[in-house]
């Protein structure tokens, strides 16, 4: 006979089960199986993810040569290395046939040369991407390419102006502001940075070319300048790294998006808070030192589908 000490003990809770059913509600609505690829503030997307990732999707029973039929993968991430993107994008891909990527917040910089691997891209209410232009890290800083390109524009501007004023005022004077600045700004950065830089753009725009032509845009029949317009404008056509793409901005510059509608907007978002909670109360993504966290990965089987409701007439159940 239990004791009233141990009758009012507290039942154990498992702290992954609401997870387990935020996702079970997303898997049934959708009816396909749920990758989660989390990446929360301190975590990066790297190359050493693969391992981890490759044993989630082993887990699920496919394989290359068994192949998920229709896969989603939510995904929810500041970004990374591009190498790393276009790695976990590559290997996502040799374990479905159909792969659609649902980006309950955000899906950033390497996130989004990730979701360029989907056949389509889903985002929830206000969610986006970014652009994929690059930002790397030199000691102690931290620079974005669009910033480098911008500062370069800058300079040209600024020589412009100062001849157009010269010309006014009858002169027939130069100037070399624009050289000075811009050897300013590498001894400032470093030259070695700024090729590096220019180096990493070209190589990010090559995977997302590999990406786009192999996947969302094969069956297109404009898929080449469709592919064209996408890169120009997620590398070249925004103002800074951190600029946020929502759906109508990813719509506009061709990315192959949908608005996801209310009920299935609020099911993905309610799986990105359950993973923030975990990641708050460090039941999930530990921490490696003050900065840094690890990802979390999940494989979410496809729930069944709930049962319509029994129709009756009259008191008969038919």
């Amino acid at each position: 006979m239990a004791t009233p000490a141990q009758a009012l003990a507290p039942i154990p809770v498992n702290p992954m089960a609401e997870l387990d059913a935020a996702c079970a509600n997303l898997t049934q609505l959708r009816q396909r199986p749920l990758l989660v690829l989390f990446y929360p503030a301190g975590s990066r997307i790297k190359e050493w993810d693969l391992p981890d990732v490759y044993q989630t999707l082993r887990a699920s029973g496919a394989t290359p040569e068994n192949r998920i039929p229709k896969l989603d993968i939510l995904i929810d991430s500041n970004g990374g290395q591009p190498v790393g993107g276009y790695r976990l994008a590559q290997l996502i891909r040799d374990f479905c046939d159909e792969a659609t990527f649902l980006v309950p917040d955000h899906a950033y910089s390497a996130a989004t040369l990730v979701c360029f691997a989907g056949n389509e891209v889903r985002l929830a209410h206000f969610a986006g991407l970014s652009p994929i232009d690059i930002t790397l890290i030199y000691p102690r800083k931290e620079v974005e390419l669009a910033t480098v390109d911008s500062f370069m524009e800058f300079a040209q501007d600024a020589r412009r102006k100062i001849e157009e004023q010269l010309a006014k005022m009858g002169s027939q004077g130069k100037t070399n502001v624009d050289a000075d600045l811009l050897v300013a700004m590498v001894q400032e950065v470093g030259a070695m940075e700024v090729g590096k830089y220019y180096r990493e753009r070209n190589l990010t725009g090559q995977y997302a070319e590999t990406l786009l032509d192999s996947y969302m845009f094969a069956n297109f029949l404009d898929k080449e300048q469709r592919r064209q317009d996408v890169i120009r404008k997620f590398l070249f056509g925004a103002p800074a790294h951190n600029f946020h793409l929502d759906y109508h901005l990813c719509d506009d510059w061709r990315l192959n998006t949908v608005e996801m509608p209310t009920g299935e907007s609020d099911l993905a978002k309610g799986v990105r808070d359950k993973l923030n909670e975990l990641a708050e109360a460090e039941t999930i993504c530990q921490k490696l030192n003050s900065r840094e966290r690890l990802p979390y990965f999940g494989w979410y089987a496809q729930a069944a589908q709930a049962a319509p409701p029994a129709q009756t007439t009259g008191g008969s159940t038919l």
